[in-house]
């Protein structure tokens, strides 16, 4: 991540997607929509994703008996019908192995359960104007806090704790469970580079890429501890404590942009590259607007207090820890075999993603 040059701080925050490990009040546990009484979640699949810039293997990718366990589960055709008509109402479980590489950066006993989107979320997705950030930022949140839930062996925990860049992966899930027609699917094509020939694109969670930390840095995360340790002797700072740095969430995102808009509106100016480092810097910022603007504070004046080497190192971390989701697809061209990346498309816009329209007449041609 360079030093920030975004026209705007509702871009920057746009590309961190939240979460936070540490301990959780109980109030806030209320937020979670927790599925009643129902019998134990199916596993979503038993796929594996690989490693760097890693994607779900493609349909023909698969041995023989992982389609028909498949199958025998979900009714599921990879990039078609995702889901079956049996748990269409219901919570299911979603395989950690789903989020390959990025499950390290959830504690081990944490299972993540999704449900379609509700009535609600998809009013509000109606309605939505492509072309306002914030907007769009609330709804995806709201589809987020509807329909995916954290269960821990020590009860449930609120949505906000799934990390930042784990978001839109989240929001197509729910997508995919929510609709079950293959005709909704988001497709558009791109010719093969190597043979020219017309390669077609299927927006899935399976297919979206990220950028990973490298494996040598890995060995500063702590999994038992969610959070990133750098001893400051080994580079030479002049600091006598662990230089710590704890996982963007959707949560800190959230208190940060309501902080940063109140300040906008305040006529206050808002350091953007401050921001870059806050949510990393802070375990937790508080729902409480007075507590916030404290916290904030002190986190601001040790940012300051940085001279340009520590600065340098610092922003050296940051770019080489922080996990970036990658606006590119990629799969292979059936004619020559060949790997073939495409740019992320909305043909229809964001508001597609949950475009309910079904087999009626349309009303005009808005």
């Amino acid at each position: 991540m360079n030093v920030i040059d975004e026209n705007s701080l509702e871009n920057e925050l746009e590309k961190q997607i939240p979460e936070y490990a540490g301990e959780t009040k109980n109030e806030e546990t209320k937020e979670v929509n927790q599925p009643e009484s129902q019998p134990e979640a199916p596993k979503l699949g038993g796929l594996q994703v690989g490693q760097k810039l890693s994607i779900m293997p493609n349909s023909h990718e698969l041995t023989k008996e992982e389609k028909e366990e498949i199958d025998a589960k979900l009714g599921n055709r990879l990039g078609e019908n995702i889901f079956t008509n049996e748990f269409k109402e219901g919570w299911i479980d979603v395989n950690k192995n789903l989020l390959g590489e990025r499950a390290d950066f959830y504690p081990e006993e944490w299972q993540f359960r999704i449900r379609p989107a509700t009535v609600e979320a998809i009013r509000n997705w109606s309605t939505i104007d492509d072309n306002n950030i914030n907007v769009v930022d609330d709804v995806f949140n709201e589809v987020i806090k509807s329909c995916v839930s954290i269960m821990t062996p020590q009860g449930p925990l609120p949505w906000g704790n799934i990390r930042s860049w784990d978001r839109f992966f989240f929001l197509l899930l729910v997508r995919e469970y929510t609709f079950v027609q293959g005709e909704r699917k988001i497709e558009y094509d791109d010719d093969c580079p190597n043979c020219d020939n017309p390669v077609k694109f299927n927006l899935l969670s399976s297919s979206l890429m990220y950028d990973m930390p490298d494996p040598e840095v890995m060995k500063y995360f702590s999994k038992e501890e969610q959070r990133w340790i750098i001893d400051p002797e080994e580079y030479d700072l002049p600091f006598s404590e662990p230089i710590i740095f704890y996982l963007p969430t959707l949560e800190k995102d959230a208190a940060i942009k309501s902080w940063a808009i109140k300040r906008y509106q305040d006529n206050k100016k808002v350091d953007t590259v401050f921001v870059k480092f806050l949510t990393w810097m802070a375990p937790k910022i508080s729902k409480d607007e007075t507590i916030a603007n404290r916290q904030i504070k002190e986190y601001e004046m040790r940012f300051k207090s940085w001279d340009t080497e520590v600065f340098s190192f610092m922003n050296d971390v940051l770019n080489n820890i922080t996990i970036t989701p990658l606006s590119k697809l990629k799969m292979k061209c059936p004619i020559c075999g060949e790997e073939v990346t495409s740019d992320v498309r909305f043909p229809n816009g964001v508001r597609d993603l949950f475009n309910v329209s079904s087999g009626h007449k349309k009303f005009g041609k808005k």
